[in-house]
C-alpha cells in the first residue's frame, strides 16, 4: 500500500502519523510524507522598498527552513518503524499540491488532520481537508482524535459500489487489527411533507418503508457476513433519519474510533458542498474518519 500523508506541524498531524500504524502495515507499505508551502500570495507585492522586500525574503527562507526540518523531525520519527519512508517539500496551494502529490505517487490512501470546526465557526470552504475530500484520487484518512487502540467502528453502507470499496478497504487492515465494526444502514425520510393526511399518500409511505427496511436489512446482513468472514467482530444496524446526522449520533454513542463511509466521486465542487454525506460525517463526527474515494 502506498500512503501518502500531509503534516503541518500541528498536534493533528502528529496524531495522523500514529494512526497510520493502526491501519496499515508498515512492512509491506511505503509512506511520504509532504508539507506544502505557498508562496504565490506574496509574489504580487512589487510596491514593497528595498528593506521591505528583503525582510520578506528572510521570512520566506526562514519558513522553507522550517518545513525542511519539520518533515526530517517527522521522517526521523516514523523510519524507526517504517522501512520505506520519505519525505516531500511541496510548493503551491497546500490541498492542490497534496493532491498532486497523491495522483503522481498512485497512493492508496491520503492521510491528514483535520483542526476541527465549531457551531460558530463552520468548516470553510477553503479547508485543506475539505478540498482533499472533494479532489483525492483515492481514500482519504480525516486524523481528529489522538490514535488509540482501534476497538470500535462505525461502518455506514448505503448499497453503493463505494460503501463496498469501503468494506474491502477495511479487509486490509493489518491481521492483527480487528476492531468491532457497527454496520449501519440508514432510511432516509420520505419527501412527503406535500402529501401530509392524505390516507393513500400514507398508506403507500408505509408499503414503500417496508421494502426499504427490507432491503437495508439485507444490505447490512451482507456486509456483516462478508466481515466476518476476515475476521471481524461485526454487527449490524438498520435505523432511519437524514443519513449523516444518523451516522454521526451513532459514532458517539458507540464511542467508536473511526467512522467510515463512501464517497461518490464525480461530484462537482458545489454538489459536494451542498449534499454529501461524508462531509458532513467528517464536519461533526466526534472521531476520526475514513473516506472512500475512487
Amino acid at each position: 500500500m502506498k500512503i501518502v500523508c500531509a503534516i503541518d506541524g500541528s498536534r493533528y498531524s502528529a496524531w495522523a502519523l500514529e494512526w497510520i500504524a493502526h491501519v496499515c502495515e508498515p512492512d509491506t507499505s511505503s509512506l511520504l510524507l509532504v508539507h506544502a508551502v505557498d508562496m504565490a500570495p506574496f509574489k504580487p507585492l512589487p510596491r514593497l522598498d528595498r528593506k521591505a522586500r528583503a525582510a520578506l525574503v528572510r521570512v520566506l527562507e526562514t519558513s522553507l527552513e522550517g518545513a525542511a526540518r519539520l518533515l526530517e523531525s517527522a521522517e526521523m520519527k516514523v523510519s524507526k518503524t517504517w522501512g520505506d519512508v520519505k519525505a516531500k517539500l511541496l510548493r503551491g496551494s497546500p490541498a492542490e499540491a497534496i493532491v498532486r502529490a497523491a495522483t503522481r505517487e498512485h497512493a492508496d490512501l491520503l492521510v491528514a488532520g483535520s483542526r476541527g470546526t465549531s457551531d460558530f465557526q463552520p468548516m470553510l470552504i477553503g479547508s485543506v481537508s475539505r478540498k482533499l475530500l472533494m479532489q483525492a484520487p483515492c481514500p482519504v484518512l480525516i486524523i481528529k482524535k489522538p490514535a488509540k487502540t482501534l476497538a470500535r467502528l462505525v461502518l455506514g453502507t448505503d448499497g453503493s459500489r463505494e460503501s463496498w470499496d469501503a468494506v474491502a478497504l477495511l479487509q486490509q487492515l493489518p491481521r492483527d487489527v480487528r476492531p468491532d465494526v457497527l454496520v449501519v444502514s440508514v432510511i432516509p425520510p420520505l419527501p412527503l411533507a406535500s402529501a401530509q393526511g392524505k390516507e393513500p399518500a400514507a398508506s403507500q409511505a408505509d408499503q414503500v418503508r417496508q421494502v426499504l427496511e427490507r432491503e437495508a436489512h439485507k444490505l447490512v446482513a451482507r456486509a456483516v457476513g462478508t466481515l466476518k468472514k476476515t475476521g471481524f467482530p461485526a454487527t449490524g444496524k438498520v435505523v432511519s433519519g437524514h443519513p449523516a446526522a444518523e451516522i454521526v449520533k451513532l459514532a458517539g454513542s458507540e464511542r467508536a474510533n473511526l467512522t467510515v463511509v463512501g464517497s461518490r466521486s464525480g461530484r462537482s465542487p458545489s454538489e459536494y458542498l451542498l449534499g454529501s454525506v461524508a462531509d458532513s460525517v467528517v464536519k461533526h463526527a466526534p472521531c476520526s474518519v475514513l473516506v472512500h474515494r475512487r
